[in-house]
């Protein structure tokens, strides 16, 4: 199988990492949600040594222990198979939870799964960040708008752009409070939660 390259994840991961440093600055284990091709979580675990990065995803993971294997970090394991829909996750606690596009690629139960399986495993004042494109009372681009038809066209019916507010409401039933909103290149945000 040859090396999945996406480009999105080229252009995003530097701003990415500029702002998540700031907030995952302490030694700890992080879980990966959706990984995809491994990308973020290579280019993350290289330049944040003291975290031990868990990447996770659907299977199939081909593509994305291709990059954790040619990447040999210490800090960086095989990627594991999660599905954020299901009731039981893992065993074990995280200090840190990243996930980059997966909010507006399910359906608004899904990322209500999500919250419930991050509750579980996210340690008492550890940090969860999601970074994507959210909505402010509606669409705060055309491109947003555009790729919301495309979400619910191509992908599933019930994916797309969710309200911030719907997103902090949520995470706030699950003992998250929103800690930063830093805006991001094309109209994405980085949020920032710390668990009470």
């Amino acid at each position: 199988m040859h090396k999945p390259v996406s480009q999105p994840c080229l252009r995003n991961q530097d701003p990415i990492f500029q702002k998540l440093k700031l907030s995952f600055s302490q030694p700890g284990k992080v879980l990966e949600l959706a990984c995809g091709t491994g990308q973020h979580a290579v280019y993350l675990a290289q330049r944040l040594p003291h975290l031990s990065w868990q990447p996770t995803d659907l299977l199939p993971l081909d593509g994305a222990q291709i990059w954790i294997q040619e990447a040999a970090l210490d800090n960086l394991l095989p990627a594991m198979e999660l599905d954020v829909a299901t009731s039981h996750w893992f065993d074990q606690q995280f200090d840190y939870v990243y996930s980059a596009n997966l909010v507006h690629f399910v359906g608004m139960d899904m990322v209500k799964s999500m919250f419930a399986g991050i509750n579980q495993l996210l340690k008492s004042g550890g940090m969860l960040a999601l970074y994507g494109p959210y909505n402010n009372q509606g669409f705060t681009s055309s491109g947003n708008a555009n790729l919301d038809a495309w979400l619910k066209n191509d992908i599933h019916p019930q994916a797309g752009i969710k309200e911030l507010t719907d997103i902090c409401d949520l995470a706030k039933q699950h003992q998250l409070t929103l800690m930063e909103n830093h805006l991001m290149p094309a109209n994405n945000h980085l949020l920032v939660f710390k668990k009470s």
